[in-house]
């Protein structure tokens, strides 16, 4: 008879055993399955948190080091200027074309004077009267405006026409509320002007686009315009050059499309020669990735943690299970010895009886997880948009499960057998009868 065809009858034969053996092995099986597939659905969110959100670094002025500043006193006011190496365009370049760097956006801004015939909106009336807050607004210089801290936060939402191109010149994009305010439309040009006594020269720059804004402002009641957003202005970096005399960025902001990579890519930066690192601060920017990944990152080591709990108590248990049923098997095994089967063709049939009652098992726990998974993997990864990573994380965990619980039924049977291997026939049944 095959071993096989012995394995099958015995199988048959103490059917109170295997269903034992089934039902043990069912819910082993079934939290294993679920916990893969915890595993990998965490696992997909993780990397879709980190495609949607990105991270980055910005370089910006070391005002902290003492070297890089001078204190002056005027009109008993201290006023703190940098004096390092400025942050120009080519320190940009250097860093910007690195490898994993995605963008930039180099960012100059002041409060500048708007030309005398336009107002800013006053939602208070209390600076009317003064003639530098009256027209005072907050210019902001970027590469690329889109890329700013406003647009990117959702601050403020672009609501009509486009803006300025990185090496376009002249161009702004101001607030939908200021247009309207001051009979302003799309391709209308627009003067401004520094503070008297501070560097750069008045530019005209044409309105390339509108915004709107979008964040509630507090204190309205009581706010400067120039602290409005809709008092802000988005102009080109060539023309925010020349307005503020600016020999460089205030700060640049550089994006990575995955987070992780940040602090990497970071230290290869510093490597950079040429460059005075002791004039310039890096900080890292992936405060939004860590507060969304947070969570799911605990949550995918609490599933690798309960794993590897249940795979070493699952072997050891199904092995007791399986060792408390040799005793009633000596005869039949010392038997099988004294008619010449060898021990190895015992010890195979063994495997093939646990590879019978798991596969039943591993078919009955795919079955009762995948009709509930949908439900879990839905309030994982329901707010991602995705389906068809739930089929690979599905796909996955019936592969490694099928490996990792097919290997968990022959070990605990190979490790049950250890002890009866050793014996002849004579003590098999001389000790288990």
């Amino acid at each position: 008879m095959q071993i096989w065809q012995r394995a099958y009858l015995y199988v048959r034969r103490k059917a109170g055993r295997s269903i034992l053996l089934l039902l043990v092995m069912l819910l082993l099986f079934s939290f294993v399955m679920a916990g893969l597939l915890l595993y990998r659905a965490t696992d997909l969110a993780i990397g879709q948190t980190r495609q949607s959100l990105g991270g980055g670094f910005r370089i910006a002025p070391d005002m902290g080091n003492q070297e890089n500043v001078m204190m002056t006193e005027a009109d008993g006011q201290t006023n703190v200027t940098y004096i390092g190496a400025p942050l120009d365009e080519d320190l940009i370049q250097a860093v910007g074309g690195g490898e994993g760097i995605k963008d930039y956006n180099a960012v100059v801004k002041r409060e500048m004077l708007l030309q005398e015939d336009l107002r800013p909106i006053d939602y208070n009336g209390i600076y009317q009267d003064d003639p530098i807050a009256a027209h005072l607004v907050s210019v902001e210089a970027d590469a690329s405006p889109l890329l700013s801290t406003a647009f990117q936060t959702g601050r403020v939402r672009l609501a009509g026409g486009g803006v300025p191109g990185r090496g376009d010149g002249g161009g702004a994009v101001i607030s939908q509320a200021l247009a309207e305010e001051n009979g302003l439309d799309l391709g209308d040009e627009i003067w401004l002007s520094p503070r008297e006594g501070h560097a750069g020269q008045p530019v005209a720059v044409k309105i390339r686009g509108l915004f709107m804004v979008e964040a509630a402002q507090q204190n309205t009641d009581v706010a400067a315009p120039v602290h409005l957003l809709e008092n802000r202005i988005f102009i080109d970096m060539a023309s925010g050059r020349a307005l503020t005399g600016a020999a460089g960025a205030d700060y640049v902001d550089f994006f990575i499309g995955d987070p992780v990579q940040v602090h990497q890519i970071m230290e290869r930066i510093k490597a950079i020669e040429g460059i005075d690192w002791g004039c310039f601060a890096l900080t890292a920017r992936v405060e939004d990735y860590e507060k969304a990944a947070g969570p799911l990152l605990a949550m995918r080591e609490l599933a690798r943690t309960l794993l590897l709990v249940m795979v070493i108590a699952g072997t050891a248990v199904l092995s007791l299970i399986q060792a408390l049923f040799q005793k009633s098997r000596g005869h039949e095994l010392g038997i099988m010895l004294s008619m010449g089967i060898s021990k190895g063709e015992i010890l195979l049939q063994r495997l093939m009886e646990a590879v019978y009652i798991a596969a039943a098992a591993l078919v009955l726990s795919a079955c009762a997880v995948f009709l509930v998974w949908p439900l879990t993997g839905q309030a994982i990864c329901g707010d991602m948009g995705e389906i068809e990573p739930m089929g690979a994380a599905s796909a996955m965990a019936v592969f490694a499960t099928t490996a990792g619980c097919g290997g968990v039924a022959l070990l605990s049977a190979a490790l049950s057998s250890l002890r009866i291997m050793g014996l002849n026939p004579g003590e098999i049944l001389s000790r288990l009868s």
